[in-house]
């Protein structure tokens, strides 16, 4: 029976499977059960809904779920009706906080307080650093740590690039004052945590370099290996899986699917088939489906049927930060990549494993041709791949040092007082 008690700040519902940022906060869950009674806050600012709770059920842990809806911090309110761009972004500069923090309200944080204290934890653990004016909440003295997972200074600057290069210069403005207001959230809030956890030493050395105080210790995310199954692949379809309403991932597979599909043949001949699976779609995602070889399947609740008719996995990003969990997850099912170097960095050996396709059509196309024509060595890529996922992202190996790192955490000396 765990001695002491624990409450998870989350963006997102927990789980073990899905989305990748709820996959990230279900490492924690899972390890913070195993130590403690776990009780978990949402504040849904990552859009996501309530009702998949048998994750959290499984493993006894309480629920806390915080209405945001209509309660939209005053401030970020007032800017946002500002018509000029110029001037909005410049109000959203003096405002200092990442726009998704806006719905930590005074009204939003009141409840939160409430939970913990009807809760009395002994840890406090917040997932993301968009929710790091949480930890204002708590009574002074208890212990709590948090998940970066990645520096989203340097996410949010790469994703500004690449606005940019698509020719939108307002986004790209905004995506840096975001990346900044996130990392003036660490540089305010992150001393008060006796561990923050990130997905990569890359990560870590990038935060600390920065935040010299600030404790960060490397997670790598985490996937079930899956008893292997006989593959049923066609040798021609092409798999891409990943939440679409974050921009990175619609933009690189809109990008892979007007660039490099058209100019794909499968070995036996006639054109590879697309299937892109993921939550919210947006438009232009949507609009791919007039191409009489891409499928958009929208959300989907098992992906063991996806990657058992695979032939090759995609991660076509451009931008972003930390570890691709979906890479991870198709290594996992024994399923060779395609991938951009951005997509690759962070997971421990997978740029061995992956065909690197870079920004260029041609390479890319080249990359792909090359996994496609040669079913042995797709093979041999992807039992390389899993090998290095079983080595270094195996969930209960990972959860299993977790769960010590957070129990070391809540017995370390008091952290220092706001």
């Amino acid at each position: 029976m765990p001695k002491f008690r624990a409450v998870f700040i989350s963006p997102i519902v927990p789980s073990g499977t899905g989305n990748g940022l709820a996959m990230r906060m279900g490492l924690f869950v899972e390890a913070l059960s195993r130590i403690a009674r776990v009780d978990v806050i949402v504040v849904p600012v990552a859009g996501e809904p309530k009702d998949e709770i048998s994750f959290l059920q499984e493993r006894g842990v309480s629920l806390h779920w915080i209405n945001i809806r209509g309660r939209t911090d005053t401030h970020f309110s007032l800017l946002s009706r500002i018509a000029n761009g110029l001037a909005r972004l410049d109000a959203f500069r003096a405002y200092g906080k990442p726009s998704i923090a806006r719905a930590l309200s005074a009204p939003v944080l009141t409840d939160i307080a409430r939970v913990i204290e009807i809760c009395k934890p002994d840890l406090i653990h917040i997932g993301r650093s968009y929710l790091l004016p949480c930890i204002a909440q708590s009574p002074q003295g208890i212990a709590a740590t948090v998940d970066l997972d990645e520096d989203d200074l340097s996410s949010f600057a790469s994703q500004a690039r690449l606005a940019r290069l698509r020719g939108d210069l307002t986004s790209a403005d905004w995506l840096e004052q975001e990346g900044r207001a996130c990392d003036a959230l660490i540089a305010r809030f992150g001393r008060n945590f006796r561990r923050a956890y990130v997905a990569s030493r890359r990560e870590s050395l990038r935060l600390t370099q920065r935040h010299p105080g600030l404790r960060c210790e490397v997670l790598h995310n985490a996937v079930e290996i899956p008893p292997r199954k006989p593959r049923r692949d066609n040798g021609k379809t092409l798999l891409f899986i990943g939440a679409l309403q974050y921009y990175p991932n619609s933009d690189g597979i809109i990008w892979f699917a007007q660039k490099v599909l058209p100019f794909l043949r499968a070995p036996a001949g006639g054109a590879c088939r697309l299937l892109i699976a993921g939550a919210s779609p947006p438009p232009g995602v949507v609009a791919l489906t007039r191409h009489p070889s891409v499928t958009v399947l929208g959300r989907v609740k098992s992906v063991a049927t996806l990657y058992q008719h695979a032939t090759l996995a995609l991660a076509p990003l451009h931008a972003g930060g930390g570890t691709r969990i979906k890479l991870l997850e198709a290594a996992a099912h024994r399923v060779a990549s395609v991938s951009t170097p951005v997509a690759a960095q962070g997971s421990t050996g997978h740029r061995r494993s992956a065909a690197g396709a870079r920004r260029g059509r041609e390479i890319s196309i080249r990359a792909c041709h090359m996994a496609l024509d040669n079913a042995a060595e797709r093979d041999r890529r992807a039992a390389q791949a899993q090998s290095s996922v079983r080595a270094h992202h195996a969930k209960e190996r990972v959860v299993k040092g977790l769960a010590q790192s957070l129990l070391a955490a809540a017995d370390d000396a008091p952290a220092p007082t706001r």
